[in-house]
């Protein structure tokens, strides 16, 4: 990086930028780290947040570049305001609990507001699986679950797959039928592992960046639910061929925080999974409004902070997921 202005990776300046000379600032990052190479130069805008920036491709996985930046995180009070179908959907929701307080209520379950300076970065686009390994359906690795196999075997066709609780999947990917095994990983050892190939896990200042783009608002569109999103994963008027409106990239470029049963890995964090609380809100009945309320950039489960799930000790599952940062700050 010695190459680069470094002042230069922050959001005022980088902005202030022609796009000239941003495309040579980024063409820098690539020579500067022989592991990324330049994808091509993009636009990212959605919901407000807009980002001019470049894809870098590393080891078969794409990167994005994220400006540095010194912003607000955290919630406390609406910028906005509710409308008031969002608001009656919360009140039904908490008045199972007696809980009147909706204000109250989300500030508890939301990070602190504070003042951050967060260092210019490239962040995988897309979220990787923890625990789970991809192997040949003729792998010796599998002979201990022959039996567990052929009992399901019936399942196993073009369309279809199962799976035995985090120990053998079969899936399928892009057309491709894919066997996975899993192998039990503790917190300590997938940060540990990361760092030693060169990269890094958010922490979750780094990740409340990432996925707001610097938005104050509840949700990343705003206070109020948009029940208008047809798109949603459980959206019954989704059309098959439609894509999922959450998960297309956001201001920065990412796939990020769209699916309230996946939970992102952070490091350095006391609140050490964010962007889902495991699909404990949608499956106990708290109606859509809460079940996303997770997907907040700033929403915090303190049952998962506490570790009584022992996510610590074994953080891989079907809802846990990583995504690989590299700082350049």
């Amino acid at each position: 990086m010695s190459a680069i202005d470094r002042d230069a990776l922050y959001r005022q300046n980088y902005d202030a930028l022609s796009a000239s000379e941003r495309e040579k600032v980024l063409r820098s990052l690539a020579a500067a780290d022989p592991r990324f190479q330049l994808l091509r130069f993009e636009r990212f805008e959605r919901f407000g947040a807009l980002t001019e920036t470049a894809i870098f491709t590393c080891a078969g996985k794409e990167f994005v570049f994220v400006p540095g930046d010194t912003v607000t995180l955290g919630w406390d009070s609406f910028t906005e305001g509710m409308d008031e179908r969002t608001n009656a959907a919360m009140a039904r929701a908490l008045a199972e609990f007696e809980i009147t307080d909706i204000e109250g209520f989300i500030a508890e379950s939301t990070s602190p507001v504070r003042q951050v300076t967060i260092a210019p970065m490239l962040a995988e686009r897309e979220v990787g699986v923890v625990g789970w390994r991809e192997v040949a359906p003729d792998s010796p690795e599998l002979a201990p679950l022959k039996s567990e196999i052929e009992q399901n075997r019936k399942y196993i066709t073009p369309d279809r797959g199962f799976e035995i609780h985090e120990t053998l999947r079969v899936s399928h990917i892009d057309g491709r039928q894919v066997w996975e095994i899993y192998d039990p990983i503790s917190l300590r050892e997938l940060i540990e592992k990361t760092h030693a190939s060169g990269f890094a896990l958010p922490t979750e200042d780094e990740w409340e960046y990432l996925c707001a783009c610097g938005k104050r608002t509840l949700f990343r569109w705003g206070d109020s639910f948009d029940f208008d999103m047809k798109l949603l994963h459980f959206s019954r008027d989704k059309p098959a061929d439609a894509p999922y409106s959450l998960k297309l990239p956001n201001g920065f470029g990412l796939s990020i925080a769209y699916d309230p049963y996946k939970m992102e890995v952070m490091e350095n964090s006391e609140y050490f999974l964010k962007g889902g609380d495991g699909g404990c809100n949608i499956c106990g009945g708290a109606g859509m409004v809460f079940g996303y309320f997770p997907v907040s950039a700033f929403f915090r489960s303190t049952s998962l902070s506490d570790d009584d799930l022992g996510y610590q000790s074994d953080i891989g599952g079907d809802y846990t997921f990583y995504r690989r940062i590299v700082r350049l700050g």
